[in-house]
């Protein structure tokens, strides 16, 4: 298996330790966000769309660890989530050799969203953010300090690049907010609907990009 179930504060999550792991050197850590769809406590349906399946059809040559959290739900990373979010890299620090200047944060959908709230929260803990088909509340833009690449399709009917947001305009801004972050980068796939988390985690491109940032 690719990755490793771990518990704590009696949730589950996962991690990937690299292959080539040794602790003589320090380690980039990539935290992943799933989507609503993967939502629960069983901590195994995480592992089913994003960067967990291109981490385990990887797992001999991908050069990070990866912790992959499980959001309980009903929707976004908050609270009892954000903690274990928190303490998996804390748990991670402890057990290996990370890096504390590359720990990054990426999600997809829900997970993208998250990643926008949590870049803001918490700006001093982050080396980049990747957002994919997520939306963001405008007022966070400014307390975003990573460098950020946030990746839409021009036809999603569910998180529009720019508009309403499909699912809890309440609470979502309902804006990639690329215009609004300085130097953000922005990717959008034309023609594509939702689900383009496959093709960005597959861009050799996205990991050259991320993994030469330091905090």
């Amino acid at each position: 298996m690719a990755f490793q179930k771990r518990e704590l504060y009696r949730r589950f999550y996962q991690v990937f330790v690299p292959r080539s792991y040794t602790p003589e050197r320090p380690w980039p850590l990539i935290v992943f966000l799933n989507g609503v769809g993967e939502n629960g406590v069983d901590g195994d349906l995480q592992l089913r769309a994003g960067l967990p399946p291109y981490v385990s059809a990887n797992e001999w040559t991908f050069p990070a660890f990866v912790l992959a959290p499980q959001c309980k739900g009903p929707w976004k990373f908050v609270g009892e989530d954000e903690r274990v979010i928190l303490g998996s890299i804390l748990a991670a620090q402890r057990e290996w050799s990370i890096d504390t200047s590359r720990i990054y944060l990426t999600g997809l959908s829900q997970g993208g969203c998250s990643t926008f709230d949590l870049g803001a929260k918490y700006p001093d803990l982050w080396a980049g953010l990747v957002v994919i088909c997520g939306a963001g509340d405008p007022d966070d833009a400014d307390r975003i300090k990573a460098p950020i690449w946030i990746f839409h399709g021009e036809l999603d009917p569910s998180v529009p690049p720019s508009g309403p947001h499909a699912w809890d305009a309440s609470n979502v801004g309902g804006r990639d907010m690329s215009n609004l972050i300085p130097g953000a980068k922005y990717t959008e796939y034309p023609g594509a609907d939702h689900f383009i988390w496959d093709r960005v985690y597959a861009d050799p491109e996205l990991w050259t990009w991320l993994l030469e940032q330091h905090r």
